[in-house]
C-alpha cells in the first residue's frame, strides 16, 4: 500500500507547492515540518483528497485508500455528547465504547465536550479517527493547541497508530514527534528541502482496533450493535436546540392554520347554517309538487308527512291550519307580538283583528290572552296573538303559508285564528290549491342530498326557501375557499423564496461543519438527509401548533354557539397541507444539494 506524489503543484494567489515528488508507504510514520504557511496542511488536504484542484498527480495503491483526520482542534460538535459525536460516526456502539475504554476516556462518553480537557478532547478526536478504521490517517498540527505534558501524551498515541496497514502522515512545525518519526519531511514554502530517514525508537505500544471493530469490513458500519448510529433526530433536536421556539414556526404554522379553517368552513357551513336555522326556522318543512308526488316510491313516503290545505270557518271568523312548531313559520321569533306559540292542541294563535274583538279593547288586544271561546263546537285558549308586522314580513311570503284565498297572504284586516293540524281535520274542509303543491315534513332532509334530488320536480325545483339559501351560501363558499387556497399557495411560494435565502444564510454560517463532517466520514447525502430533517422537524412542530391553536379555536366556537366541534375536512386539507410540505422540503433539498456542490475546502476555509 502506497502514495506517489507525482509532479504536485499547487498556487492561490502565490505558489504554495512545487512540483512535490514523494512516495509514502504503509507501515510508516512521516513527518511533515514546516513553519506556519509554508503549505504543510494543503499538502495534506491534497494527499486525503480534500483538495481537488492542483497540478500534477496523486497515485494511490490501492485506488480507494480510507481517510482518517485528526485535527488541531478537535471539531466535537458542542451539543452532543462525546459518545454522541462518535456514533455520528459510526453506529456500532460496542466498538466506539471499547475504543474509549483503550484510550482512556470511557469516563467521558456522556460529558458535553465543554465540560472535558483540551487533551481530553483531542483523545476522543483521536477515537473518532480510529472508527473509520483508516489505511491513511492524517493529522494536521494535532498538539499546537495543547500544553507540553499534553502534547507528548497525544504524540505517543497517535505514534502508536502507526501499523503495518496503515500510512500516518503528521504536519507539525512542533518537535514532539520527531523522535517517532521514520521519515521526517522538511517543507520550505513548497518545496521539500530534507528528507530525514530516520529510524523510529520502536519502543511504542501499538494501539489496537477493539475486536468488535476489526473486520467489519466498512469505516462506517451500519451498525446493528446496540445503541446504533446516531439517529437523525437526537442530532437535529439536540444540534439546534432552538429549532422548535413558537417565533420560528409562526409564519408555517399560520399557513397550516388557514388551511384548516378553511376547509373546517368549507365542509360545516352548511351543517352549521342549518344547526342556526333550525333553532327557530321550519327547516324541515319542504313543498312537493303533486306531479313528482304521485310518482315517490312507498319507501320514499314513508319518510314524509303530507299536510293538505284545511279550513274552516264559523260567523266572521276563518281557522286555518297550525302545524308543529317546528315545522310553522309561526314559531319564528317575530311573529307573535304577544304571548307565545301554542303548547296544547286547544290553543291557538290569533290574528290583531280577532284578538281586538274578543278584548273589546283596540288599544290593548293583548287582554285576550288566555281567553276562552267556542269556535265550530271547539273550546279553544287564546295562548298568542299574530303580528301585524309579521304579515307584512318576508316570512309570510315565503308562499307554502300563503293561507288566504288564491293563494295570496292573508290581510291583517279580516278575522282569522290558527288552529292545529290534527284538530282542523274534524272540523274544517279540506281545499284544493291552484298551484298543484303539496305541503310535508321531512327530518332529516338537509343532511341527505340523495334525497333532495330526488323530490325534486326538477332541477331548478327548491324544496324549501331555506335549503336555497344553504345551497348558495354553500357554492358562494366553496369558491371563495378555492380562490383563497389558490391565493395562499402563491404566498406559499413566495414564502419559499424567502425561506431559501434564509436556508442559504444559515448553511452559510454552518459550513465548516458541514465541511469537516464530510471529512469525518459523513457522505454529502448524508448531510443533506440530515438539514431536510431539521425541516422536516420543523413542519411537523407547525402543523402541531397550528393543530393545538385550532382546537382552541374550534372550543372556543363549541362553546360561544352551542354548536359541535367543526372537524376540517381531512382529504382536502392534508392534500393542501401535502402540498405545501412538498413545496417547502422541495426548496430545502435543492437549497441544501447546490450548497453543498461546494469542495470541501470551500467549505471550510
Amino acid at each position: 500500500m502506497e502514495i506517489r506524489l507525482d509532479n504536485v503543484s499547487k498556487s492561490h494567489d502565490r505558489p504554495v507547492l512545487k512540483e512535490l515528488n514523494y512516495r509514502f508507504e504503509s507501515g510508516m510514520l512521516y513527518v511533515i515540518k514546516g513553519v506556519s504557511g509554508c503549505g504543510k496542511s494543503t499538502l495534506l488536504n491534497i494527499i486525503g483528497g480534500v483538495e481537488k484542484e492542483y497540478e500534477g498527480s496523486v497515485i494511490y495503491e490501492p485506488q480507494k485508500l480510507r481517510s482518517a483526520y485528526i485535527f488541531q482542534r478537535s471539531l466535537l460538535l458542542s451539543t452532543l455528547t462525546v459518545k454522541e459525536n462518535l456514533q455520528l460516526i459510526r453506529g456500532d456502539i460496542r466498538a466506539v465504547e471499547a475504543q474509549a475504554e483503550i484510550l482512556g476516556i470511557n469516563k467521558l462518553l456522556e460529558k458535553l465536550p465543554g465540560t472535558i480537557s483540551g487533551g481530553e478532547r483531542q483523545r476522543a478526536a483521536i477515537e473518532r479517527a480510529l472508527l473509520r478504521e483508516p489505511q491513511l490517517l492524517l493529522t494536521d498540527e494535532p498538539t499546537a493547541s495543547l500544553d507540553d505534558e499534553n502534547s507528548q501524551k497525544i504524540a505517543e498515541i497517535i505514534a502508536g497508530l502507526k501499523g503495518p496497514d496503515r500510512i500516518l502522515i503528521v504536519a507539525t512545525h512542533e518537535g514532539y514527534f520527531d523522535a517517532y518519526a521514520d521519515e521526517i519531511i522538511e517543507l520550505d514554502y513548497g518545496v521539500i528541502k530534507t528528507d530525514n530517514k530516520s529510524p523510529s525508537s520502536g519502543c511504542l505500544q501499538q494501539i489496537p482496533l477493539p475486536d468488535s471493530a476489526e473486520g467489519s469490513g466498512s469505516a462506517t458500519g451500519s451498525g446493528s450493535a446496540a445503541g446504533g448510529r446516531l439517529g437523525g433526530l437526537t442530532y437535529v433536536l439536540k444540534r439546534q436546540p432552538g429549532l422548535l421556539k413558537p417565533v420560528k414556526l409562526l409564519l408555517t404554522a399560520i399557513f397550516f392554520l388557514i388551511i384548516l379553517l378553511g376547509s373546517a368552513l368549507q365542509k360545516n357551513v352548511t351543517a352549521e347554517a342549518i344547526r342556526l336555522y333550525k333553532k327557530d326556522k321550519p327547516v324541515d318543512l319542504i313543498r312537493l309538487y303533486g306531479d313528482a308526488v304521485k310518482g315517490l316510491d312507498e319507501e320514499t313516503k314513508r319518510f314524509l308527512t303530507f299536510y293538505d290545505y284545511y279550513y274552516a270557518e264559523d260567523g266572521d271568523v276563518t281557522a286555518y291550519y297550525l302545524l308543529p312548531k317546528e315545522y310553522s313559520v309561526l314559531g319564528v321569533p317575530g311573529a307573535i307580538a304577544y304571548g307565545r306559540f301554542p303548547e296544547k292542541e286547544t290553543e291557538v294563535l290569533v290574528d290583531s283583528a280577532l284578538a281586538e274583538a274578543l278584548s273589546n279593547d283596540r288599544e290593548h288586544p293583548e287582554q285576550c290572552l288566555n281567553h276562552f271561546f267556542s269556535f265550530c263546537g271547539l273550546d279553544l285558549t287564546v295562548s298568542g296573538i299574530v303580528s301585524n308586522e309579521g304579515f307584512r314580513g318576508d316570512f309570510r311570503r315565503d308562499w307554502y303559508y300563503a293561507y288566504g284565498k288564491d293563494d295570496k297572504p292573508l290581510s291583517a284586516e279580516n278575522q282569522y285564528l290558527f288552529l292545529s293540524y290534527s284538530l282542523l281535520q274534524t272540523v274544517g274542509t279540506k281545499k284544493e290549491s291552484n298551484l298543484n303543491v303539496i305541503m310535508a315534513s321531512c327530518p332529516g332532509i338537509w343532511e341527505d342530498e340523495a334525497l333532495q334530488d330526488h323530490l325534486k320536480y326538477n332541477e331548478n325545483d327548491s324544496l324549501n326557501d331555506y335549503l336555497q339559501h344553504i345551497r348558495q351560501l354553500r357554492a358562494q363558499t366553496e369558491y371563495y375557499i378555492h380562490v383563497a387556497f389558490i391565493v395562499l399557495l402563491a404566498l406559499f411560494a413566495i414564502a419559499c423564496l424567502y425561506t431559501v435565502s434564509v436556508i442559504r444564510l444559515e448553511l452559510f454560517y454552518r459550513r465548516q461543519e458541514l465541511g469537516y463532517l464530510q471529512i469525518f466520514g459523513l457522505s454529502k447525502g448524508r448531510i443533506r438527509r440530515l438539514i431536510l430533517l431539521e425541516y422536516v422537524v420543523k413542519l411537523a412542530a407547525s402543523l402541531l401548533l397550528a393543530l393545538l391553536v385550532y382546537v382552541l379555536l374550534a372550543g372556543i366556537y363549541a362553546l360561544i354557539f352551542h354548536g359541535s366541534f367543526p372537524l376540517p375536512d381531512v382529504a382536502q386539507a392534508g392534500s393542501m397541507i401535502a402540498v405545501l410540505a412538498f413545496m417547502y422540503l422541495a426548496a430545502v433539498w435543492l437549497t441544501a444539494a447546490v450548497f453543498l456542490r461546494r469542495s470541501i475546502v470551500q467549505l471550510i476555509t
